[in-house]
């Protein structure tokens, strides 16, 4: 009898590349978003920046993005938060009225759910992991490898490997996202060199993306995460397959990608610290 053998991966759906038009409208309303995030700000507003209908405005901006405008807003607001707490703002009721939050314990929900970490927590490991280098708190988390992390659980796997511009000394963070935009605890993650394979649980349905971000080892985790510009970064993202394999081509960030507010070398840092807190309780004598 002969075996069975696996269907081939389907390919992953590719969105139309967006008109000129389309995109310098998104841009436009990135634009207003940016120079307004202590303003109250809805779907019309950036409609109006875009020079659509919002009905329009509201599709065209997910097609270019992958995202809502109200989740990129979001993602504007927590990148500007963590900016601010990294160059020394001392209060963060300064830091939630700055980025256009009413109430501090809005603020400090929404910013644990999207960074990872509470902005108190977020700004004490800054202070204490900002001047190290990227590639310092990745070898000290353990968790790399020539093919990503392994163990148990993981016979069923989608893999990728990563193209385009990065240097030759690079880290390469992998996430499985829900949604197209770097926010929120993958579903699934990876730590690698930039030239190995990336290995990923695969995900339950094909409305999920991966995404990537490339940084230098040499790179200090301040600057990685105060980078509004995207000089210290390389991107890339695509359709996750459900299984089989994918393709990530780097390339530098565009002003209509989501801004990166999950705080992966803080959140490697902070793992490692509570790993090591664990086994020095573990050892000390009953």
């Amino acid at each position: 009898m002969r075996a069975a053998t696996a269907p081939p991966a389907p390919a992953p759906a590719v969105r139309p590349s967006p008109s000129a038009e389309q995109l310098a409208s998104v841009e436009r309303a990135i634009r207003r978003m940016r120079d307004h995030l202590g303003e109250t700000q809805c779907l019309t507003d950036h409609a109006e920046a875009g020079l659509f209908s919002p009905f329009h405005f509201h599709r065209v901006f997910r097609g270019v993005t992958a995202v809502t405008p109200a989740r990129f807003l979001a993602a504007l607001r927590m990148a500007e938060a963590q900016r601010m707490m990294i160059r020394g703002s001392p209060r963060v009721t300064d830091v939630c009225t700055a980025v256009g939050y009413a109430s501090l314990g809005t603020f400090t929900t929404q910013f644990t759910r999207l960074v990872g970490m509470s902005p108190s927590r977020f700004k004490a490991l800054v202070d204490r992991h900002g001047d190290r280098g990227i590639g310092e708190v990745v070898d000290a988390s353990g968790l790399t490898g020539p093919n990503g992390p392994t163990g148990p659980g993981r016979a069923a796997e989608i893999t990728g490997r990563a193209t385009g511009t990065a240097p030759a000394d690079a880290v390469l963070f992998t996430g499985l996202f829900p949604h197209g935009v770097p926010q929120d605890l993958p579903v699934a993650c990876a730590v690698t060199a930039a030239t190995a394979t990336v290995r990923l649980r695969p995900p339950a349905d094909a409305d999920h993306h991966v995404l990537a971000v490339c940084f230098d080892r040499a790179t200090r985790v301040a600057d990685a995460l105060d980078d509004p510009a995207g000089a210290h970064r390389s991107v890339a993202t695509t359709r996750a397959p459900t299984h089989g394999s994918f393709r990530l081509r780097l390339r530098t960030p565009a002003l209509s990608d989501p801004p990166i507010v999950l705080a992966l070398p803080l959140l490697l840092a902070r793992d490692a610290t509570n790993r090591a807190t664990d086994t020095a309780l573990a050892a000390k004598p009953g």
